[in-house]
């Protein structure tokens, strides 16, 4: 009889513990650090120029010079770092190729793995859900963004387990709390939003929310922070035409989730960095330190090939307060600031 009842129990509990080993906790604390690292994709095919750059410290008056590390991805787009596995993701546009390094305490990169997927057309920008080891990259070319599941343990040659279809080109994309914001690139200024993103069935995806902002070009870089409801979006303005390096833009959003509608009305920006003091050509990558006494906007300017760095409360034609001055084309930056 005892024998029967464990089993009864055995058989209630066990689904119970496979899901909670499945999906980690959204609201766990994030790991103590005083760290102020800027992680830096660059987009050059050349072996010789070194794929990522780390700034560190990356919070203060000026840059030192940076870490550098060949993770042998040319082309380099998407980058992040995952505090809660010490793990930095980067994907080659080039190689279809996505790489993970171990962050050593003294901030160094070692190699960890690698996988490729031979049908990732146009990688640009990535995401990472943690509590459900799954990566989201988007890939403007065919419009359409990769999804794939328990990512820490690909390796070799793999396929996305999921391939979403927008209407649209998505170029950055961020993630947060299972809400997918993804930029649509060329002349539509529209920032789309996707509710409960893992639950996207394969094929065509309808957003849930979207904006359409007003004034913008070309819309490329994005960041949104939760606790303080402000969107960022880099707008590149012309990508090649005469003053391509000198028309881009930074627009911040505040109270940003109550603008988002089913209809995605226009909205206009709560401000806007824009002029020739600002030295914005084509800020493809945005990221931004939203910590009390911080609050500093931090872009991957590639036509000049310079990190800027500008006050959050800044507005109009005003010039960056830290200049880095790179020998390569920074294309995805990501910054880890606790």
């Amino acid at each position: 009889m005892k024998s029967r009842i464990l089993f009864y129990i055995i058989i209630c509990i066990l689904p119970s513990l496979i899901f909670s080993s499945c999906v980690k906790d959204e609201n766990e604390a994030m790991p103590k650090s005083t760290v102020s690292r800027l992680y830096v994709s660059n987009a050059d095919t050349d072996a010789a120029v070194n794929s990522t750059l780390i700034f560190d410290p990356a919070d203060q008056a000026k840059f030192t010079e940076p870490y550098k590390f060949n993770s042998q991805l040319p082309d380099g787009n998407g980058i992040l770092f995952d505090p809660y596995s010490g793990v930095v993701y980067q994907v080659s546009r080039l190689n279809k190729n996505i790489k993970t390094f171990k962050v050593n305490t003294d901030g160094s990169l070692v190699s960890k793995s690698s996988f490729v997927h031979e049908g990732l057309l146009s990688a640009r920008e990535i995401a990472f859900d943690r509590s459900r080891d799954m990566l989201y990259i988007s890939s403007n070319i065919d419009s359409a963004i990769y999804v794939y599941n328990n990512v820490s343990t690909l390796k070799d040659i793999v396929l996305a387990d999921k391939k979403l279809k927008l209407n649209g080109q998505p170029w950055g994309i961020h993630l947060e709390n299972d809400r997918l914001y993804v930029v649509i690139d060329q002349n539509r200024a529209e920032v789309q939003l996707f509710e409960n993103a893992s639950a996207l069935a394969v094929g065509p995806i309808v957003p849930t929310k979207k904006i359409i902002v007003s004034g913008a070009t070309r819309l490329h870089g994005i960041t949104y922070s939760s606790s303080r409801d402000v969107l960022i979006l880099t707008d590149i303005a012309e990508a090649s035409a005469a003053g391509f390096d000198s028309d881009g833009s930074i627009h911040i959003i505040t109270d940003a989730s109550s603008k988002f509608t089913e209809s995605g009305a226009a909205i206009v920006p709560s401000r806007t960095i824009k002029g020739a003091l600002t030295r914005l050509g084509n800020p493809v990558d945005v990221a931004w330190d939203d910590r009390e006494g911080k609050d500093l906007i931090y872009i991957a300017e590639k036509a000049k090939r310079k990190i800027l760095v500008f006050n959050y409360s800044g507005t109009g034609n005003i010039a960056p307060i830290v200049i880095a001055d790179l020998t390569s084309s920074p294309e995805a930056i990501y910054l880890d600031a606790r």
